[in-house]
This record gives C-alpha cells, structure tokens and sequence, in this order.
C-alpha cells in the first residue's frame, strides 16, 4: 500500500474488495508484503449495520503486532465465495411488486394498490412496477445506446466532462463511468446530448420521455396515498426538472479495490431505475438498518423515494439508503431517472400533514439549493440538513 494513499472503510463496498482488503492487512501484518504500511492513511469508520468484513478489518488492525496471522490467509481467501453472499437477497414476497396498469381501473382497485404503495413507502422506502408501459424495445434500446457511448474512445467522452455539477450534461469517470442529461423539456436539453453513437439521442429521448410520463403517474399515487389527491403536484411535475444519469459499473474482478456507489439517499421526490443486471442494495429499516440486496427481475423498474418526498410527507415516508455494487462476471448498465419540482421551485412539508400532534420537521428547500449544499462540500447529509 503506497503511502499517502487514504482508503475509506465505508466505500468498500464490493464484498470481493473487502476480501482483498482484508487479505492485504494479513500480508501486511504478518511481512508476506515488505510493504511501508502508514496507519495515518487509513480512515476507519464504524459501519452502521456492522458488516462482518468491515468487522474483521477493524479486528486485525486492533491485535498486537505480535500476533501471527499468517495462518489465517489461506483460510480467508477461500472464504471469499462464501463472503460474496453476506448481503442476503430480497425474496419476492419480501419486495412490494405494483402493477402500474391497475392504478387506471376501478377505485376500488386504485385504492388497493394506493395502500400498497403507502406501506412500501412507509416501511422500505422502495417498491418495483410491472405493466408500467415501457415496451422491452424502448428499454433494451436506451440500455444498448448508453453502452455503445460507454465503448467510445475516451477522448470523445471527455468532450462532455466538466467539474461543474450544474452541467446540463456532464461525464464522469472514477469508480464508474456516467453520465448525466437534463431531460425535461427535452426539446430544451437534447441538442445538447451526445450525437455519438448516432441513435443515442433517438433511444435515450424516447426513453426519458416515457419514464417521465410514467414517474408522474407514480408520485400520483404517492401523494394520493398521503391523503393529498392524485393531482397535488401534476401540474408542477410537468415542468419538474427530469435528469437522466446513465452508469457503467466494471465488473468485480479478484484484483478489484472500491468500486460501486456508496450508500446516500436521492435528492429527487422519486427516482426510477432501470438496470442490466442486478447491483443495488438498500438499507432495510425494519431490520435494524440491514442491507439487503434487490434482484433484478426482467420487465421492472425500482421506484426509490427520495428526499423531497420525505420533506413532502413531513417525515411520514424516509427517502431509502441505497448502494450499487458491481457484478462479479459482467458489466451493469444502468439508467436512473430523477424526477423533481422545477429548479427554484420549493418543496415543503404539506400543510394538511402538520398539525399539534404532528409539528412540521423539515424546512423547505428546492432543487436550486440542493445543487449548491453539494458545491458546499458539507459532510452532512442534504436530508439532515433540512431537519427543524
């Protein structure tokens, strides 16, 4: 390990990473490496939800020099298949599935799935959809399109790079390669896409606007079941700002360090995610803050709330903790659509939600202000920092 190198515990968050970090503490410890080992560059963070490699890695730097761990090297290195499933899969029943096609049949129908999404959003913070509308043409093509610019030579990537996150379109390349698109109104922000490969525009667009029309329908549902009404936000939502962040994650390799996304919340009132293959875990509240993995299932999107939701519902609904970690054996794809009030537009809690019982908790902000706590560099969280 060079030294000056800082390696953050809580963003090791492949579990092969962890298994190689662990391994490499063990060489080190135990002069298999003749390595200078500088303990000030290493930044260890008690994880919250106690994961027992972050556990193991905090255990080896706390014994006595003395101790011998060379013996354990051969042991852990073959545990590491074991490791990759320490983070347990959400069963189906375990995750709230709603048919997007039901929310325009009956009421009584309607009110049903209302609950539903009332529940998921109160207890996980997430659901799926299915029948949303969004032909398998549509979706595969978007995914197909964002590959196809990931392939591009880097040179002609970097054409869209720039250290301003206000960008309407911006590429970033570190633990993962993406891009990020205002999409809404589209016809405002597309000429500004990339124009290679030459159906990116086409694909993408089309996909945008379908997610777009879909989402809205989505927070409909979401604030009727906040007893609000299906339409308390649609006309707004119309000229909301929509950013389409597409992603390349690399694979896990055996020879891989921190990759992936660490954990955070959305600052969106919803974000949609459409994925390749699977990769995102999310904080389970119920469960004492466990992470669960979240399958991928062909034909669904992941709804995840966001904070302007939890601002919204005054607390009533948490926007989720989530993190994406690499496949071991192919690259994911992934395309999130972030969808909010317009720039300068201010979310607050709803007045018919705040009352002597129920006092309001959140001050009120807009996406304007979010994108300027993020040039703030503040270590606090956005959605801690709207709290009364």
């Amino acid at each position: 390990m060079a030294r000056g190198r800082c390696v953050f515990l809580k963003d090791l968050r492949c579990t092969c990473a962890m298994t190689d970090f662990c391994i490499l503490l063990i060489q080190i410890r135990s002069g298999i490496l003749n390595t200078v080992f500088n303990s000030n560059c290493l930044k260890l963070e008690r994880p919250r939800t106690g994961h027992p490699l972050q556990t193991a890695v905090l255990l080896l730097l706390s014994l006595p020099n003395s101790v011998d761990l060379s013996h354990q090297l051969a042991k852990l290195q073959l545990m590491e298949e074991k490791m990759k499933i320490l983070v347990p899969i959400l069963h189906p029943s375990q995750v709230t599935t709603i048919d997007v096609s039901q929310l325009h049949q009956d009421s009584h129908t309607r009110s049903v799935l209302v609950r539903s999404i009332h529940r998921a959003c109160q207890e996980m913070g997430f659901f799926q959809v299915i029948n949303h509308g969004i032909s398998k043409t549509v979706t595969e093509n978007a995914l197909g399109s964002l590959s196809n610019f990931f392939d591009l030579p880097m040179d002609q990537k970097k054409l869209f790079s720039s250290d301003d996150i206000s960008k309407p379109v911006r590429f970033v390349t570190n633990s993962r390669d993406f891009i990020k698109l205002y999409a809404n109104p589209i016809e405002n922000w597309i000429d500004l896409w990339p124009h290679n490969p030459t159906e990116f525009r086409e694909s993408l667009g089309r996909y945008a606007a379908e997610v777009k029309r879909l989402s809205i329908d989505i927070i409909g549902a979401m604030v009727e079941s906040l007893g609000l009404g299906p339409t308390y936000l649609r006309s707004s939502l119309g000229q909301g700002m929509q950013m389409i962040v597409g992603s390349r994650y690399p694979r896990c390799s055996s020879s891989s360090s921190i990759l992936g996304i660490s954990s955070h919340t959305d600052h969106s009132i919803i974000t949609i995610i459409l994925e390749s293959t699977s990769g995102v875990e999310i904080m389970d509240f119920a469960d004492n803050n466990a992470w669960k993995s979240v399958p991928a299932t062909d034909g669904t999107l992941k709804v995840l709330v966001g904070n302007h939701l939890e601002l919204l519902s005054n607390g009533l609904y948490k926007s989720v903790f989530h993190r994406v970690v690499p496949n071991p054996e192919r690259n994911r794809i992934s395309i999130g659509s972030f969808l909010s009030l317009p720039m300068e537009e201010i979310m607050e809690p709803a007045v018919e939600l705040i009352d002597e019982q129920h006092p309001k908790r959140y001050k009120a902000s807009s996406l304007d202000e979010y994108i300027k706590f993020l040039s703030s560099k503040e270590e606090k969280s956005y959605i801690e920092s709207l709290k009364i």
